[in-house]
């Protein structure tokens, strides 16, 4: 299944493929694509298949919550900005391809071998 991750990765990444074979990669990594989506708290995920952008709901790290902090701080964001944002848990990610988005796939699935074989 890895292998075929990689070479939808590939397809993604190419120039003038066609949009079929993308359908026809995006179809065959769907049972991966909703593991890491359920393991990760990705809640949705939207790909056009045309300009090859995706965009992902995905959970706000603590590294960006630190960020608004620090704006706030600093008196360059109110009170009432700062409060909203730390109510929100997950923002759209825009990824130029969705190659970007499937390397972060691929990462996960070498983890998680390495964790089952050790």
């Amino acid at each position: 299944m890895e292998n075929v991750l990689h070479l939808t990765m590939k397809a993604f990444q190419l120039h003038g493929v066609l949009r079929r074979t993308l359908i026809l990669t995006f179809e065959q990594i769907k049972p991966i694509l909703k593991r890491y989506m359920k393991e990760n708290h990705v809640l949705r995920l939207e790909v056009n298949l045309k300009n090859k952008h995706a965009f992902a709901l995905e959970p706000i790290c603590n590294g960006e919550r630190e960020a608004w902090l620090r704006l706030w701080l600093n008196d360059e964001i109110s009170t009432k900005q700062l409060r909203k944002r730390m109510k929100e848990r997950f923002q759209w990610v825009e990824y130029l391809n969705f190659a970007d988005f499937l390397n972060d796939v691929e990462a996960w699935l070498k983890l998680k071998e390495r964790v089952r074989y050790g």
